[in-house]
């Protein structure tokens, strides 16, 4: 890229009247610009955290940093990031560094490179206290390295784990001590090169010192040019080329420092000479205890000798698809059963979890399951909306035979339709009274049809209302006396009638202002609402991304979206938006709207001739008995609520928006949720709602999986990407890598899940070695204190 193509942004670290931005409010407006420019020009006024997690190695990105600068300068830097400080810095330089390449072109205090982990800071001056401590370094990467032109101060490379120091001693803040007091203690690994006088202080037992080699030489002579060049500094080099001067402080080896403690006789001498001849064998017990059992353990035992032992943990952890998905979808089941090749066992398994997977999982959840997918350590996550969609077609399972009990849902959206449809599966009668003239709630009277396919959305809704067990009433407007005659009716009342009231603001020409919800209902109509050349709307989240899209599908030409705060859009709305030509504007306060249009506090005008308010909806509850609590927040009243949705009224429960806000899957998995805790009721059985833990990374052994560049668009390639975390995929490879063979494979009764098989271990085979669990691609095998 040429520097004419380059974008290059100046953010400015003070605002009206001069005054310093807060730090929060400087890293926001850096982020944001961040993500469209190529190089920042940064007029600091000692705000800290200045390139925290910026930049990539596909998208590199420089910082300048031309005024005083905070505390963290370059924290947690990336790889790709490059940051400049033209002058000074203070504290914590290069925290948790782990990439990026960190240039101060004057001092930086205390805690300069503390707890790197890569990447390189080079600093112009001296700097103080615990330099270089607890850096960490992975042998599959460069070491971190941090280089000095000047001094250091005490305590420096305190435990470090691997990181490489390089002090120059030039114009030096304590030239008869480059290396400050007690340099290298705690320290395991890597090196410190310097040059200069130091007071001989360092760690013996960490450290030892020496001229550097011919290797060492080697790599400090290759890089200092780059180094004086960040600089500004390159007539320094003929100085600092002299290999006489510098001296080298390595590591001290774990078996170099048993040495030093083991003093000067060694231990088997130490026996021989000693020990034996002091008790006459060896042994001060044996007049004592004649017969104590003397025989030496091996180093390597089975049995009651070990430490600890492997256990087959096959899904005593959650997988993050799992974990995360509001209705805890167990993709890895489903992924599993595609590759055994029963992908009709896969497909009712998943409507059994949920009625919608198409509109919703495959079209407009943000798919937290992608999100914190492990395959994204690899290459790509799963696509949950592949999987969503080959699934629209499929016929609704069939119910289990009717149990006698009726439950009512009042609200025909996600959550009413999620706790209808899991009750009528398992033989309740399902009767869901919705104020509408058709289900879906917001889902079918809001979202625009290009986000959500209206052929796949009727498919959906077809096979709903397929469902045995199940009746729907439309146009149900109810009372409270119609819900004390509904409780005499039903078992349980379910109230799931979500947000559908506009939060509005009272500011002058607020009658102005066109509700969102109002907007979007009319969009889906056939009466749409009449919509302006220019189109401003006040909020900026997702409903507002839906806001802007459907404002140019009717019209509009202009649309921006305001906000008091950084927009929380995020995902295919923001992007759908932002592709269609909407812009965001914030900090904005609104002072007011008139004919022209939208009015800031500064006095701003917004040009408009729609202005559309966007600022989340609250429940309408005339109907609810008093016989239910509700809690006061924000202006609005919520439905409170328990674990299970039980309400203070022991014959009603309640879910999705009404208790709390959420997105359609949290909805969803509320329904789900609440009709187990029923289902349990009927049953007289306890309800056990998901608590399992989440996998750790760490547990699973990504070698075995090869990165794609396809990410895949059939639900087979999905299944084969799978890592089916916290679930066994019966690949033997335990079996085979075990050394004593203590592994084996046999054949069960199929429980719930449907596995079959377990694997064993052999106490007597088994040697703690913890192979099983190093290799196992699923995590399955831990081991545990025996």
């Amino acid at each position: 890229m040429s520097d004419s193509q380059r974008t290059v942004l100046t953010i400015r670290g003070r605002g009206a009247n001069n005054q310093r931005i807060s730090s929060k409010i400087f890293e926001e407006e850096v982020r944001a610009a961040a993500a469209i420019a190529d190089e920042l020009i940064l007029e600091s006024y000692g705000q800290h955290n200045i390139g925290l997690r910026l930049g990539s190695r596909e998208r590199p990105l420089t910082i300048r940093v031309k005024g005083p600068a905070g505390q963290r300068l370059g924290c947690m830097g990336l790889p790709g990031a490059t940051v400049v400080c033209e002058g000074s810095a203070s504290d914590d330089v290069g925290y948790l560094n782990i990439g990026a390449d960190i240039v101060v072109k004057g001092d930086a205090t205390n805690g300069v490179c503390n707890a790197m982990a890569g990447g390189r800071v080079m600093i112009g001056g001296s700097i103080g206290a615990r330099g270089l401590t607890m850096t960490k370094w992975n042998p599959d990467y460069e070491r971190p390295q941090m280089w000095v032109l000047g001094s250091v101060g005490d305590t420096f490379a305190e435990f470090n784990c691997g990181g490489v120091g390089v002090v120059c001693g030039i114009e030096a803040k304590n030239p008869e001590n480059v290396l400050g007091y007690r340099p290298c203690v705690g320290m395991v690994g890597g090196k410190i090169y310097y040059r200069g006088k130091t007071d001989g202080s360092y760690a013996t037992t960490n450290a030892k010192l020496g001229a550097p080699n011919e290797e060492e030489w080697q790599w400090l002579i290759e890089r200092l040019p780059e180094f004086l060049a960040h600089l500004d500094r390159g007539e320094l080099l003929p100085k600092l080329s002299v290999r006489k001067e510098w001296q080298v402080l390595t590591a001290i080896t774990p078996q170099e420092r048993a040495l030093i403690f083991s003093g000067p006789m060694p231990m088997t001498e130490f026996r021989r000479q000693i020990w034996d001849r002091g008790f006459g064998g060896g042994d001060p017990l044996r007049d004592i205890a004649p017969g104590l059992e003397r025989g030496t353990i091996g180093v390597v035992e089975p049995g009651e000798c070990r430490r600890r032992k492997p256990f087959w943990a096959n899904r005593d952890a959650a997988a993050p698809c799992t974990f995360f998905c509001p209705i805890h979808i167990p993709t890895v089941d489903r992924l599993r059963l595609i590759r055994e090749g029963r992908t009709d066992e896969a497909y009712e398994m998943l409507l059994r979890y949920t009625p919608l997977p198409a509109s919703v999982c495959g079209t407009i959840c943000p798919n937290l399951c992608i999100q914190n997918c492990s395959r994204e350590k690899i290459d790509y996550s799963i696509d949950a909306a592949v999987l969503g969609r080959s699934i629209q077609a499929v016929a609704p399972p069939a119910a289990k035979p009717a149990i006698g009990k009726k439950v009512a849902i009042i609200g025909g959206g996600p959550s009413g339709m999620a706790a209808a449809w899991h009750l009528a599966l398992n033989g309740v009668e399902a009767h869901i009274f919705e104020r509408d003239t058709k289900l879906g709630g917001k889902l079918a009277q809001t979202i625009p049809w290009e986000r959500l396919s209206q052929a796949v959305w009727e498919v959906e809704i077809d096979r709903f209302l397929k469902t045995e067990n199940l009746q729907v009433s439309l146009g149900a407007d109810l009372s409270r006396d119609t819900v004390e005659e509904l409780k005499k009716t039903f078992d349980y009342v379910v109230v799931a009638v979500g947000t559908h009231q506009p939060r509005t603001l009272s500011f002058p020409g607020h009658q102005r202002v066109v509700p969102a919800l109002a907007y979007l209902k009319a969009a889906k109509s056939d009466q749409p609402m009449a919509t302006g050349r220019q189109v401003v709307i006040i909020g900026a989240g997702n409903v507002g991304c839906d806001v802007a899209a459907e404002a140019y599908r009717l019209g509009a030409e202009e649309v921006t979206l305001v906000d008091i705060q950084k927009p929380l859009a995020f995902g295919k709305e923001r992007i759908a938006a932002e592709t269609l030509g909407a812009t965001f504007k914030w900090p904005f306060m609104t002072r007011e709207v008139t004919a022209e249009g939208l009015v800031g506090a500064d006095g701003t005008v917004l040009p408009a001739q729609t202005v559309i308010i966007s600022i989340g909806d609250i429940p309408s509850l005339p109907f609810l008995p008093e016989s239910v609590a509700v809690v006061k927040v924000g202006g609005a009243s919520w439905i409170k609520t328990d674990e299970a949705g039980r309400t203070s009224d022991p014959q009603i429960l309640a879910v999705g928006d009404v208790e709390r806000p959420g997105l359609a899957t949290n909805a969803l998995g509320a329904g789900k949720r609440t009709a187990e805790y029923l289902l349990a009721v009927f049953r007289g059985e306890p309800w056990l709602p998901f608590h399992q833990r989440l996998i750790s990374y760490e547990d699973l052994t990504l070698a075995h999986y090869d990165p794609v560049t396809d990410r895949g668009a059939t639900e087979d390639q999905q299944a084969a990407r799978c890592l089916s975390c916290g679930s066994c995929r019966d690949c033997h490879l335990c079996e085979t890598v075990c050394p004593t063979g203590a592994i084996s494979r046999r054949d069960i009764l199929p429980g719930r899940d449907g596995v079959n098989y377990e694997y064993v271990s052999d106490d007597d085979k088994c040697i703690a070695c913890g192979f099983c669990a190093d290799t196992c691609p699923c995590g399955i095998w831990v081991m545990r204190p025996f």
